[in-house]
């Protein structure tokens, strides 16, 4: 890849306008204290992809902390290469925390506005590689594709025998791990001196307040390499490993921390397009079989299967919504909700001006029925839509209980949650009324798949009510490709 002689000029210009970065990584704050896990299957984290500091800060006090998530995975906050799409993020050039996301200074201002709003910083960590091209960096570092100023020369990265240095047999864990992904400089991370400097930018940005990382590529990094780093990290960090599909075995990263559910994330799409395939879906013989649960992070898409079809998506709509609802009323893995921008080709990143990328500017009424109306590189806000909150809610207040009452009848599936859940999908599009039979005690709850998160004393309008008889049964009425969900934390009387 090659930088356009007018990006050059404008990375020059940066060069005056950002303060200088030693070439050492500085030591940032001290280390919050820490007592119980960010992420854990009773919490739920959202994935703001592209969102930047600024905005990311504000959504921590104004709805991700008030509403429920514990967590945020944040995209790559490293100097990257410049160009005009979201992937030049995941092409570093240096280690300093300037990007397009926002400065060094705003990045820990935003750790620490998250932190105080009870949100963790998850950090999409790219350790892998570096750049696929000698260029000028975002910040102004100039660097060759295997020459990195006060960081890694030539002897740094791995040097492949296939026939163009990338990965031609896939079934190879050699060249899986040891040659160039899409040509990107492969970092030699069996090497003691790249494992030194990747442990110092990810202790620069644990100093900083950040709880844990999403491993990058992690398939394409050997086990054995992976290991003396998480090592020397503090016990408490969280890590999360894209381990997709191949010769590489997500079971062995487990034993370091968590793997994406992609294959399950994968199985959701004809779960929630074709009517009656969710059936029997939240059977605990059935979730056993899936990856370990207390080590997955469960999710409906990210930004690449959501590029690549093989998951649902917010062009979906309803659909993804219910997915979403889904995953996070069943007991299974550590639930992640994908926030992200309106596209229509992969490439483009979100709306930007002179480069830095916009404020997140949400639609006034953040819903599953209004996506077609958003433009293209505007933020779709879908960890903002009612049943997504409604449900994050529910996940919190039935913690492990057990599924039980199972109700399951041509398109229609539904279960509670021990006596503090139930909840019910209609994934055809003809309407159900029927009366259905619940754990839940007699009373009057407010339906969260309709109305969202609820204050301590629930409020919400007559046809937003369900009302449990005493003998524990309710008398549905729903709509084509809708849910029901009632807990506790909604009980009116």
């Amino acid at each position: 890849m090659t930088t356009s002689l007018k990006s050059t000029f404008k990375s020059l210009a940066r060069i005056a306008a950002i303060a200088l970065v030693a070439v050492t990584l500085p030591t940032g704050l001290a280390l919050a204290d820490s007592t119980t896990p960010a992420v854990s299957t009773s919490t739920v984290g959202v994935q703001l992809f592209e969102w930047n500091w600024n905005s990311v800060a504000n959504e921590c006090t104004t709805h991700l902390g008030p509403e429920g998530y514990s967590w945020v995975l944040v995209s790559p906050p490293q100097e990257h290469i410049v160009g005009s799409q979201w992937w030049v993020h995941y092409q570093p050039t240096s280690y300093k925390l300037e990007s397009s996301l926002g400065t060094r200074a705003e990045f820990a201002n935003m750790v620490s506005t998250c932190k105080q709003a009870g949100v963790a910083i998850i950090v999409d960590a790219v350790i892998n590689h570096m750049a696929a091209s000698g260029t000028i960096g975002w910040a102004g570092t100039i660097h060759d594709k295997y020459d990195y100023p006060g960081l890694y020369s030539t002897d740094d990265f791995h040097h492949c025998t296939s026939k163009d240095g990338g990965i031609d047999d896939w079934n190879s864990l050699y060249q899986v791990q040891e040659c160039e992904l899409l040509g990107l400089a492969d970092l030699n991370t069996g090497s003691a001196k790249v494992q030194g400097t990747i442990e110092a930018y990810l202790k620069d940005l644990l100093s900083l307040g950040v709880k844990g990382f999403r491993i990058d590529a992690a398939k394409h990094i050997a086990v054995a390499d992976l290991k003396p780093i998480v090592a020397s990290l503090p016990a408490d960090t969280t890590f999360m490993y894209e381990v997709y599909d191949g010769v590489a075995d997500p079971a062995e990263y487990r034993k370091m921390g968590n793997t994406f559910a992609f294959d399950w994330a994968r199985s959701t799409k004809s779960m929630f397009s074709t009517p009656g395939v969710l059936k029997g879906q939240a059977s605990p013989s059935l979730l056993a079989t899936n990856d370990q649960s207390d080590a997955s992070i469960s999710l409906i898409t990210n930004h690449d299967t959501e590029r690549d079809g093989s998951t649902l998506n917010y062009k979906a709509g309803k659909r993804f919504e219910l997915a979403n609802e889904f995953m996070l009323a069943i007991p299974y893995g550590k639930p992640m909700v994908y926030s992200g921008y309106a596209f229509f080709l992969n490439d483009p990143a979100p709306n930007a001006v002179h480069d830095l990328t916009s404020n997140a500017v949400c639609p006034s009424a953040p819903s599953s029925a209004t996506v077609a109306k958003i433009k293209d590189g505007s933020f779709v806000c879908e960890h903002q839509w009612p049943g997504i909150l409604g449900l994050v809610q529910f996940h919190k207040t039935v913690g492990d209980a057990p599924v039980q009452n199972v109700y399951s009848s041509g398109n229609t599936y539904g279960f509670s949650r021990g006596n503090l859940g139930f909840v019910l999908f209609n994934t055809g599009t003809g309407k159900f009324a029927k009366t259905v039979s619940t754990s839940m005690a007699a009373g009057v709850y407010c339906n969260q798949a309709l109305v969202g998160t609820l204050a301590a004393t629930p409020k919400c309008s007559a046809a937003q009510q369900i009302k449990v008889a005493a003998n524990g049964s309710v008398k549905l009425n729903l709509t084509g490709w809708a849910a029901v969900a009632i807990s506790t934390a909604g009980k009116i009387k």
